[in-house]
């Protein structure tokens, strides 16, 4: 597909009004409503499914699913124009549609949705990847969007809000509806009431639309996620089957996107176009003010006195293995080895079995603890005083504790395939079967006994460069208006 000429943005307005000037632009536009009516009637007289998406959008107040669409394209073709304004009225009439609210369209803009980044103050991965593409696209005058409580209307989003996670007055009262634009689905769409409304929009809203694919990890490997997830992901790849492009954070994400997109020819679907962009590991220097609280917190108040800190940072759901990490550090305190394990990260599905562990250990008198909640500079500093950090999952799109780990300086006990390996293939890393406790804890043993590969592999991962988030924008920019 190829971008249109990009133009500045123009709000064209709501309702009948806002649709004259979309559909019908060299005409003038009658004073009322029913004037205005008559003319796109005497006009339109076969609507395109991409017209009947907007007259949908407009004049429902609410983006449109595909079946709704395609049923009033039906509708029109045989009945006429007049007939769709007729239906979509008498929708609105509904007692649980009188509290939607107006929408204006916006022609021309780029719209990054970014509705559950907005909304929480998690810093897992996917945020901050939603994160770091906000904070380069801002300066090119980008417009925010998250949805609305229906889950059926776009909304912009207020730079300040999400600059400082303010929730009042985070969202505009109005709707939005993008027309001939761009947009970008900058994180995983959780809910398949948005999901679907996505899926139309990239079908019939006449943008280039693009999505940030991070991993298929409820395909690939769904006995690790909660027992809705490959359903509701489903549906987000319903949406994205309907992008122009997807770009993977890495080689083995847009592989994964690669063999599912090959599926889709047997639906009579040609599917997004696959880009890869590597994800951004910029190191930064946390603030020397904070460094004696992240001590405190990775001490565990100074409870673990001088031992060798292992550190491990992720969520706590079954993918990350850190009950084999668990498993592994047990092992080796029972063979007399002295050090800490940390984990900081917040809990998850199924992490239920972890955190009893995690208890009964602790009970045993070993030097274990979990952080949730870390701010940004405690997370630096944790991996500037960790002797390593151990990230052995079974799956992740591009693994970014490790990059963040060896931009650090620190080296790394990881998975030895998929996204974990290429993050690893340039050294600073000890290489494990994440479904083997017995190479986990000799890849753990091997960097708290082997003083001169310990040396080595800092040497390594001091030397590695970095790549600024800046630099990652500037690359998915340059994607979006290809």
């Amino acid at each position: 597909m190829t971008a249109p000429v990009r133009q500045s943005s123009r709000n064209l307005g709501s309702g009948s009004r806002g649709l004259v000037r979309a559909l019908l632009p060299e005409a003038t536009v009658p004073q009322t409503d029913p004037e205005r009516r008559q003319l796109l009637i005497r006009e339109l007289t076969n609507p395109t499914p991409q017209q009947i998406w907007l007259v949908l959008s407009v004049l429902g107040r609410r983006l449109p699913v595909p079946s709704e669409v395609e049923r009033l394209h039906r509708v029109a073709r045989h009945e006429g124009i007049a007939e769709v304004f007729a239906a979509i009225d008498a929708e609105r009439r509904h007692p649980a549609r009188l509290a939607d609210a107006p929408v204006d369209i916006i022609e021309g803009a780029v719209l990054v949705d970014v509705h559950d980044s907005a909304t929480t103050r998690l810093a897992t991965g996917v945020q901050r990847l939603a994160r770091g593409i906000v904070d380069g696209w801002l300066p090119r005058q980008v417009d925010l969007v998250g949805w609305s409580p229906s889950r059926t209307q776009l909304r912009t989003i207020a730079e300040d809000a999400w600059a400082t996670h303010r929730r009042r007055g985070m969202f505009s009262n109005r709707g939005v509806v993008p027309w001939n634009g761009w947009y970008t689905l900058a994180e995983v769409v959780g809910d398949v009431e948005r999901s679907i409304r996505i899926q139309a929009l990239a079908q019939y809203s006449g943008c280039r639309t693009m999505l940030v694919g991070a991993d298929v990890i409820p395909l690939t490997t769904a006995e690790t996620t909660g027992p809705k997830m490959p359903g509701v992901f489903a549906k987000y790849l319903s949406a994205a089957s309907r992008m122009s492009v997807v770009v993977g954070i890495s080689e083995t994400a847009s592989a994964e996107y690669a063999g599912w997109r090959a599926m889709l020819g047997s639906a009579g679907i040609e599917g997004p176009e696959i880009r890869t962009v590597d994800l951004a590991v910029a190191a930064r220097e946390p603030s020397p003010e904070s460094r004696e609280s992240a001590v405190r917190a990775v001490t565990a108040d100074g409870a673990f006195g001088d031992l060798p800190l292992v550190l491990c940072v992720g969520s706590h759901e079954p993918r990350k293995n850190h009950e084999a990490v668990l498993h592994a550090a047990e092992v080796l305190w029972r063979e007399g080895q002295r050090f800490s394990l940390v984990f900081i990260g917040g809990n998850a599905w199924h992490s239920g079995s972890f955190r009893m562990r995690v208890d009964e250990l602790k009970a045993a008198g070993r030097p274990v603890a979990t952080i949730s909640g870390a701010s940004d500079d405690v997370l630096l500093w944790a991996y500037r005083l960790a002797r390593f950090t151990v990230f052995p999952s079974v799956n992740e799109g591009f693994g970014l504790p490790i990059a963040e780990s060896l931009v650090a300086g620190t080296p790394v006990v990881t998975t030895g395939y998929g996204s974990m390996l290429e993050v690893a293939s340039n050294g600073g890393c000890v290489l494990v079967d994440p479904r083997d406790d017995a190479s986990i804890a000799t890849g753990i043993r091997s960097l708290l006994e082997d003083n001169e590969l310990y040396a080595r592999l800092r040497a390594e991962a001091a030397a590695l460069p970095g790549k600024s988030w800046q630099k990652y924008a500037d690359e998915l920019w340059n994607i979006l208006m290809d």
